[in-house]
């Protein structure tokens, strides 16, 4: 087999419409038998102007060399992706890789940065307070007077004259209660007081009578007409005639005394005001059962435990009525145990109510328990509040301020400045940026702030929510907080 030489034509000059060249004719170089075996060319497919080439010679048709032609276009439209390729590849590798390694190489700068620096913590410079101090306490306001008025006769409710927020004056009829049993017993009593009476009547006829028999049996005997029995038996009825009078009378005063009670019972069937003052509670209606207690029943169910609602009728303790002067309010306040020595009757307070915002209310304190109670540690306050404008009511929330003077109260420092070790409590104290340990004792305690006794000084730079890492003799980096909040 002879070798196959593949020889590129001369290309074609483009015409001047702009049509792309001329394919290229191929010559190859092939043996005798493979030129035998060919058909023959199509004349459409050659030049008209071509030469004539010698016997061992020809020219490929443009289907045999349109595969290798194909492949190498295939290869020349395939380089713009290979180079989109490597440049996206070079673009993750610049916008990825790279920030990573460089935050990576950041962070380890600043742990190891970071391991080599002084721990920063944040401290508050403390004062020593004024001795003049400022207590703020709940505090409830009372009627200096209130009554609950119980009903001591059993009955049915006949009548009610009065309702919630009326005011009534000392003795006015508020209800009636009707109750048979009580009126009957008083008929009766008044029966048996006239019967004891009419018994009396008839025990003094018969000492009347014993004693004109005595007087004459008497003169006989004197005179011996009668025997000397005679007269003692006679002294004897007039003795026992005297003493039946007498126990008639005491019958007759025990009568009119049961009559008496009887009477005193059924006046409660009248219920009245004992003060003047407003009507602030109402737990009966007409026709509601009055027990011999004072509760009332039948005037609907009492509140639920716990749900907020006052309670009514006999789930209040049984009153009727609950009266109050409302002109006369006080105010109580429970003075916890570690600001009870401080206080005392006299001084003057300031209320103020959420109601009524800007306003303030003065009061003084006119009496105290003078006794902690055993259950909540508190002193029992009672204070006496001016209101000429008659704006405040019972039950209101008030909040009071105390003012009192301390002869030390020390230095009022952050609840969370203070360690509690197992020798002590300590606070942390910055001098010279180096970390002191101060053992401190604790004085009045305020929830968010405490203050100490002894252990500070007056400007002391004591360090805020101490750490792990805030240790005596530890070399630190102080960061002053602003004032306001240190807590």
């Amino acid at each position: 087999m002879s070798e196959e030489l593949v020889h590129d034509a001369p290309q074609a000059s483009e015409d001047n419409a702009g049509n792309a060249p001329a394919p290229a004719i191929a010559k190859v170089s092939k043996s005798g038998a493979e030129r035998a075996d060919e058909p023959p060319a199509n004349v459409e497919d050659k030049a008209p102007e071509a030469p004539e080439l010698p016997a061992t010679d020809y020219f490929a048709s443009p289907a045999e060399i349109a595969p290798l032609r194909g492949g190498a276009s295939h290869i020349r439209r395939a380089w713009p992706y290979l180079l989109a390729g490597v440049v996206i590849i070079a673009a993750v590798v610049f916008l990825g890789v790279l920030p990573r390694l460089k935050l990576k190489k950041e962070t380890a700068a600043r742990a190891v940065a970071a391991k080599d620096a002084l721990p920063v913590v944040d401290v508050a410079i403390v004062r020593r307070s004024s001795a003049v101090q400022q207590l703020t306490l709940p505090g409830t306001v009372t009627p200096s007077i209130s009554v609950h008025i119980f009903g001591q006769a059993s009955g049915y409710l006949k009548a009610r004259y009065v309702d919630i927020g009326d005011r009534v004056h000392r003795g006015q009829l508020l209800a009636v209660i009707s109750s048979p049993d009580l009126d009957a017993i008083v008929i009766q009593q008044r029966s048996l007081v006239q019967e004891s009476k009419d018994f009396l009547k008839r025990e003094r006829t018969q000492e009347s009578l014993a004693r004109v028999t005595y007087d004459r049996i008497h003169v006989l005997a004197v005179d011996g007409v009668l025997s000397q029995q005679d007269n003692d038996v006679a002294l004897a009825a007039l003795l026992a005639a005297s003493a039946n009078v007498q126990s008639a009378q005491n019958a007759v005063g025990a009568a009119n005394g049961s009559l008496q009670h009887a009477t005193s019972m059924a006046a409660f069937e009248e219920v009245r005001s004992p003060i003047d003052g407003t009507v602030t509670a109402r737990n009966v209606e007409v026709g509601s059962f009055i027990s011999a207690i004072g509760a009332g029943q039948g005037n609907g169910p009492a509140p639920a435990a716990g749900s907020g609602a006052p309670p009514t009728g006999g789930a209040q303790g049984g009153e009727l009525f609950e009266v109050a002067d409302l002109r006369d309010l006080h105010v109580f306040v429970a003075v916890p145990e570690q600001d009870a020595i401080y206080m005392g009757t006299g001084p003057k307070a300031v209320l103020i109510f959420s109601e009524m915002p800007g306003e303030r209310f003065d009061a003084k304190i006119i009496r105290s328990t003078d006794s902690l109670s055993q259950q909540t540690r508190t002193l029992l306050m009672e204070m006496k509040v001016a209101d000429p404008k008659h704006r405040l009511r019972p039950g209101m929330y008030a909040t009071v301020q105390l003012g009192f003077d301390a002869l030390d109260p020390g230095i009022l420092v952050s609840g969370s400045s203070l360690i509690t070790l197992a020798n002590g409590v300590f606070v942390a104290v910055v001098k010279d940026n180096v970390i002191h340990m101060h053992k401190v004792q604790m004085g009045r305690d305020l929830g968010t702030e405490v203050y100490v006794t002894t252990g500070l000084n007056d400007g002391d730079a004591v360090v805020l929510n101490p750490t792990d890492a805030v240790q005596d003799g530890v070399h630190v980096v102080a960061k002053a907080t602003p004032k306001g909040v240190e807590r």
